[in-house]
């Protein structure tokens, strides 16, 4: 499909919510509604030239500045303004030009938002990246954070708020959507709320904004739900309800919104989580483990796709965002869940395109399959028809299902159901703790190898990535650059048996650049706007990269 037809389609969706911003911003988490992971404008970051020479040009904070916490969430770009939460629970807006920082919310020397309640890093602070919208006459940048200041018990519940760009003035902000009603840890409590909303970055769809409320590690699983606020004054939206299990507001366990929503044609798109944890009998409804399309105004389920029965739940949340791909051969939604297989479904039907590896769905006791609590929870990225993800791959029902922590494949998703040419290329990404050449030569333990990646993104096919050992990396399609060789398509299997076996050799993509960032745990995605790569790490810093003029 070429872009002028993507943007025809695209646009009349994502104009209220990003105001029609300049294609070569990055406004939201995935850049934009359809959660494609993609810039569209062709920059040096497309240049495969160009590309090699990518090097640091500012660090925030700088070396005379005060350090900050982790950065778990992603920037966002807008105009000249960078904008993202850390976990000490302030929100940033930083120049794009210079990363000097312009305001900060709250003010300093007031309390962050931070909650009492902390068990992982979406309970620290910020966790989620932020969002551009239009609210009246001014430009808005939203977030949901813990707030101590409000609500009942002051330990830190979720709100959303909407801040002005320029000055970082409080707009509005939500009452209370993510409860936390009591901090009991040891022995969780079936009377207390400990909802959360650290893991889902809000999604702005015409005048509402929608986020998605998980909890704090299971402690213990709440019920999943979907919050829309309206866009003008954040006020919650009553006609609309969607909870995973149950009925809205019973004490029914399941089904956390643990990725970000997507929207396209008047419907939301999520995955919800497990909802076997802890429980004796499967909820009724039960739309957890499941990807669904959501009437956008109600919550009414419009279909329901579940890989994986309440049975064979053993915690295999779906924790990637749906990306909608508006592909030459029809609309589609994928998706990878935790137990690392990919899906594609019609996303106007639901119906089922493939999964890979290949595997007749729903699973079955007797596939061989595993579903358990496994760390396939990287949102994957689209260009044309092509779809880029952390996937288990053909080994993957192997005892050991950790094999594709390291690793991207990318599939040609028009290819028809069970194809040979599902698989497009594939890659051990190097500077990874679980990368083969990493693990155990830099004291890396096998249970630190559970997030290897970050999220990826992607322009003119030419996919960013991070590393848990603090790498940028930047990896091209074969169209756009010469493969380094091939390799199998079956990880297992060298190359020389490759075909014998039956399987097939495709291309191992070229890396073109590999900047090291200080610190480590690069597990946001790259931003990618005006030819430059913003990116956050775990070691508390913001970096601009830039190739030369």
């Amino acid at each position: 499909m070429n872009l002028t037809l993507r943007r025809a389609l695209v646009v009349p969706c994502l104009a209220a919510a990003f105001l029609c911003a300049g294609w070569a911003d990055w406004p939201a988490f995935r850049h934009d509604a359809l959660r494609t992971g993609e810039q569209a404008e062709a920059s040096p970051l497309s240049n495969p030239l160009k590309v090699p020479t990518l090097k640091k040009k500012w660090r925030f904070p700088a070396e005379d500045e005060e350090k900050v916490c982790s950065f778990r969430a992603s920037p966002i770009v807008y105009g000249d303004q960078v904008f993202i939460g850390n976990s000490n629970g302030y929100f940033y807006a930083l120049d794009a030009e210079t990363g000097k920082k312009n305001w900060q919310f709250p003010p300093a020397g007031s309390k962050g938002l931070l909650s009492r309640f902390t068990c992982n890093v979406s309970s620290d602070g910020i966790a989620s990246s932020a969002v551009i919208a239009r609210i009246g006459s001014a430009t808005a940048v939203i977030f949901g954070a813990p707030d101590p200041s409000f609500g009942t018990t002051r330990l830190g519940e979720g709100r959303l708020f909407a801040l002005d760009t320029e000055s970082g003035r409080l707009i509005w902000a939500t009452t209370v959507i993510a409860r936390l009603t009591g901090c009991t840890d040891q022995c969780p409590s079936p009377t207390e709320f400990h909802e959360n909303l650290g893991h889902s970055s809000p999604l702005v769809f015409g005048d509402k904004v929608y986020v998605g409320i998980g909890d704090h590690c299971d402690n213990p699983v709440q019920q999943g739900r979907v919050v829309a606020v309206k866009l003008a004054n954040g006020d919650v939206v009553r006609e609309f309800t969607f909870c995973s299990t149950g009925t809205c507001g019973d004490r029914t366990r399941g089904g956390g919104i643990w990725s970000p929503l997507a929207g396209w044609q008047h419907s939301l798109f999520v995955t919800t989580g497990n909802t076997r944890s802890g429980a004796d009998r499967e909820p009724r409804p039960n739309y957890g483990l499941s990807l669904l399309r959501l009437n956008a105004a109600t919550g009414r389920v419009i279909w329901p796709f579940k890989a994986v029965s309440w049975k064979l739940d053993g915690d295999s949340d779906w924790s990637a965002a749906p990306t909608i791909m508006l592909a030459s051969c029809g609309p589609m939604v994928v998706s990878t869940q935790k137990d690392g297989w990919t899906h594609a479904l019609n996303a106007i039907r639901g119906s089922h395109r493939w999964s890979y590896p290949p595997q007749k769905i729903p699973f079955k006791c007797e596939d061989g399959s595993c579903h358990g609590d496994s760390r396939y929870m990287r949102s994957g990225v689209a260009w044309r028809d092509v779809y880029v993800t952390m996937n288990g791959g053909l080994n993957l029902t192997r005892p050991d299902v950790s094999g594709g922590y390291h690793r991207l494949h990318a599939f040609n998703v028009c290819e028809p159901e069970r194809s040979p040419n599902r698989l497009r290329w594939l890659i051990d990404v190097p500077s990874a703790c679980c990368h083969p050449a990493q693990c155990c030569t830099n004291k890396c333990c096998a249970e630190d190898c559970n997030y290897c990646l970050g999220n990826p993104t992607i322009t003119g096919g030419i996919v960013y990535i991070g590393t848990d050992q603090g790498h940028l990396m930047a990896i091209a399609d074969p169209t756009v650059a010469s493969p380094v060789g091939k390799r199998c398509s079956h990880p297992d299997v060298k190359n020389e048996d490759c075909v014998a076996m039956g399987y097939r050799l495709v291309p191992q993509p070229q890396i073109l650049a590999d900047v090291q960032l200080e610190g480590s745990m690069v597990y946001s995605e790259p931003a990618l706007a005006n030819g430059r790569v913003y990116v956050s790490t775990g070691a508390g810093f913001v970096y601009m990269l830039q190739p030369d003029p």
